[in-house]
């Protein structure tokens, strides 16, 4: 049974990596489709032609029947000369919505990206140019318009963070041996864990959006949901470390007086003195299957030779506390305090104590 110790490390974490996914979500989503429209002006077109092409010597009308040609709607509704008008006066383009009117009428009414709007309600005939925007195109439209609810994301992440820094912190009892807050969880959840999860998640939204012109990158067509699922698989390593935190935070032994409870993220567990034979300190060495990993990747990459055998070579003092019945439990001693109070206790019990462990900072 999980301890309320434990619940508040996993509550902090859910805290963190929940405010984190859904901050980049909601800053990273973009509309798949929007209208850029401009008022377009013919006449000085074709005066910017270059003359090689013979089109400065064609009739107006002509010229805009050749540019026009398979591409051209016709429009008499009032509301068209109107937005005409607003564009022409700003002598810019703008972004419209699909489903704002009345650019609504134009959706399914042509094929590709671009087209052109006669508006025959006016005299002389204007005429609009629309292209379709897509995620990935230029220019972009402006922010509120292309990522409506980024606005929502700058809550978001600084509640999250909220959340994580408000969660009850275990206190530091002196008959408890623990592990100190900013080595054992402050470093690496908010150093390594924030950063690692942050990048690889936001990754697929940089690259899959602008590629494949999609709102999101969980996009199956042309294979784009194998580079979101490799990046977003790499986030179960900011997982891990994010767990691993939460399990150093649990992890403590209560002293009391004849006996220890060690308390883990998993539950409770009551060691009396009379059943631990000796406390012992010992050497803990990183993972055979890690370095193996290592050995193999620096087959196909020599740059990961130096890591790998930095790794190797690495050794972590532990704590080892063996008991009558021949198990072992092992407590690394790195930024753990209040160690001198479990050597007291035992010392006091009778328990033999390795002379190595109490020459360890405390």
């Amino acid at each position: 049974m999980r301890t309320p110790r434990a619940k508040r490390a996993v509550a902090r974490r859910v805290f963190l990596v929940g405010g984190v996914i859904v901050a980049i979500t909601l800053a990273m989503w973009q509309r798949s489709r929007l209208y850029r429209v401009e008022a377009e002006d013919f006449a000085t077109h074709q005066q910017r032609e270059a003359a090689w092409t013979g089109r400065r010597q064609e009739s107006l009308e002509r010229y805009i029947a050749g540019r026009t040609e398979g591409r051209l709607l016709h429009k008499a509704d009032p509301a068209w000369v109107d937005l005409y008008r607003d564009l022409a006066s700003a002598g810019e383009y703008r972004f419209f919505l699909p489903k704002q009117p009345p650019l609504n009428e134009l959706v399914g009414a042509f094929d590709g990206n671009f087209t052109y709007v006669a508006l025959e309600g006016a005299e002389p005939i204007c005429y609009l140019a629309v292209t379709v925007w897509r995620p990935g195109d230029a220019p972009l439209p402006p922010v509120r318009l292309r990522c409506p609810l980024r606005r929502l994301a700058l809550p978001v992440f600084p509640a999250g963070l909220l959340g994580y820094i408000l969660v009850p912190w275990p206190r530091r009892d002196p008959d408890v041996v623990a592990y100190a807050r900013f080595v054992g969880a402050l470093l690496p959840d908010l150093g390594i864990g924030l950063l690692f999860m942050a990048t690889f998640y936001m990754l697929p939204w940089f690259i899959v959006l602008s590629e494949a012109h999609t709102s999101h990158p969980v996009i199956v067509d042309g294979g784009w949901i194998i580079l979101t699922l490799v990046m977003w698989g790499f986030c179960f390593f900011a997982l891990a470390i994010h767990a691993i935190t939460a399990w150093y935070e649990t992890l403590c032994i209560h002293v009391a007086d004849d006996h220890l409870m060690v308390e883990s993220i998993l539950g409770v567990e009551r060691v009396p003195f009379a059943d631990i034979e000796r406390v012992t300190c010992g050497v803990r060495g990183p993972p055979r299957a890690l370095i193996k990993a290592g050995l193999l990747v620096s087959l196909l990459n020599w740059r990961a030779a130096g890591p790998t055998l930095l790794v190797a070579g690495r050794s972590d003092p532990i704590l080892c506390l063996v008991t009558r019945d021949g198990r072992q439990r092992t407590f690394g001693l790195t930024a753990m305090y209040h160690l001198d109070r479990l050597i007291a206790a035992a010392t006091q019990a009778g328990i033999p104590v390795d002379p190595d462990l109490m020459q360890q900072p405390r």
